[in-house]
């Protein structure tokens, strides 16, 4: 067995023995799904959503990126911050482990994590809530990904800069919640005034949600989407990769 494979595994069995974390990765976007599939009317087609319900052109992308979201900017960051404050990063680089090693787990256990918790919404909506699979498999993959990838670039710059589990949360939440604000979470896109549209497309956040918005619809995401995520996870990566300390 690898060391990244021992870490992962043990990692793994971190974040599972925490009941708290497991219960909010999971709990919020089923909730979130089943509270809103169960008002009424809201998986019938629906002319203002290109004849598709609310249910899976809305909600059902919200929830998934409200997970993505969630693992990348705050619980992801936090561990690590923790790890920081605790010497764990700084005991590790004396050791013949590299920190970089932890830093690989924590990415491979949130983004298990992630996959899970994508599946149960799919499994889920479509078994109980009757919502169809994406209609453009390929670029809701692609979109996925990138999202994902972009999303946890910008973690990994909060996890560079935080001295302290609690910076970390608090660095997190402040991009967080105004994400979820501009990016079409509170407000649908289509219903936001035309500059702030091109902002929700721009955030990593909101490029995620409105492309796999689009995508479940069996449409294509929008070139600013794709092309904003791209150059968020490589700016923040690269700027992570510098200025990341381990102690």
């Amino acid at each position: 067995m690898s060391v990244l494979t021992k870490l992962t595994t043990a990692e793994a069995k971190v974040f599972l023995r925490d009941p708290g974390a497991p219960a909010i990765v999971i709990g919020i976007p089923l909730a979130l799904l089943l509270v809103f599939g169960l008002l009424p009317g809201v998986n019938e087609p629906n002319p203002e959503y290109g004849g598709h319900s609310v249910l899976a052109t809305l909600i059902a992308p919200m929830a998934i990126t409200i997970l993505l979201a969630m693992l990348a900017l705050t619980l992801f960051p936090t561990a690590m911050g923790t790890y920081r404050e605790k010497g764990l990063l700084k005991r590790l680089s004396a050791s013949p482990v590299s920190p970089s090693l932890l830093l690989a787990a924590q990415l491979l256990v949130n983004l298990a994590a992630a996959v899970v918790v994508v599946v149960l919404i799919a499994g889920v909506g479509g078994l109980a809530l009757g919502i169809p699979l994406p209609g453009n498999p390929g670029s809701f993959l692609l979109s996925l990904v990138l999202g994902a990838v972009a999303l946890f670039s910008v973690g990994l710059l909060v996890a560079a800069l935080a001295p302290t589990g609690r910076a970390a949360s608090g660095i997190g939440s402040a991009l967080f919640f105004p994400m979820l604000a501009l990016g079409g979470v509170w407000v649908p896109k289509e219903k936001l005034p035309v500059f702030l549209q091109h902002v929700a497309d721009v955030l990593p956040l909101g490029g995620t949600l409105n492309a796999l918005r689009a995508t479940w619809a069996g449409d294509a995401p929008e070139l600013l989407q794709l092309g904003a995520m791209a150059v968020f996870a490589v700016v923040c990566s690269t700027i992570a990769a510098r200025v990341f300390r381990w102690e």
